[in-house]
């Protein structure tokens, strides 16, 4: 039997990590950081999860969503109806092209330009902020549009 040279092999491996990331490219984001409060729905049904709703009391909505991997996705709506905010904690990445919505391409170049660190990435730009944490079996981090805050949340509690 002869055994492929490690040139297919590596042209084998990059065109599959190619149709892989087309593939996830592809798919529509179907809800997401500044859509609507309708959008936690699909967010919880593309994770295939549990979803508890609490009220805060500076008037906004906590949605957490909690994924059969035991990752915790929070959605914070504001009282006009509006995700303003997301944060996750667990053992798996959620899905972030999921949970970020339009703002995951700025996520995808932070992520490949060059940056200290392989845990810790941060995007602050004056649309979106966003900082995600961790490593294997331990990720955190939270999503949030400045333009849309309510003006009596502070960012420490977005957890």
């Amino acid at each position: 039997m002869k055994l492929p040279t490690a040139r297919v092999m590596g042209f084998s491996g990059w065109a599959a990590a190619g149709f892989v990331m087309f593939q996830a490219l592809s798919t529509p984001a179907l809800a997401a950081l500044g859509e609507d409060v309708a959008s936690v729905e699909n967010d919880r049904q593309h994770m295939k999860a549990q979803v508890r709703v609490s009220a805060a009391p500076a008037g906004y909505t906590v949605h957490e969503i909690t994924t059969s991997t035991g990752t915790i996705v929070r959605e914070y709506v504001s009282p006009a109806g509006k995700v303003f905010a997301v944060s996750w904690n667990g053992p798996l990445l959620p899905d972030l092209q999921q949970t970020l919505g339009s703002y995951f391409a700025q996520y995808q170049a932070a992520a490949q330009a060059a940056h200290a660190g392989h845990r810790h990435l941060a995007v602050e730009r004056s649309e979106v902020v966003i900082h995600s944490n961790g490593h294997m079996r331990a990720f955190h981090g939270y999503a949030y549009v400045p333009a849309l805050l309510p003006t009596n949340l502070s960012i420490a509690d977005i957890k």
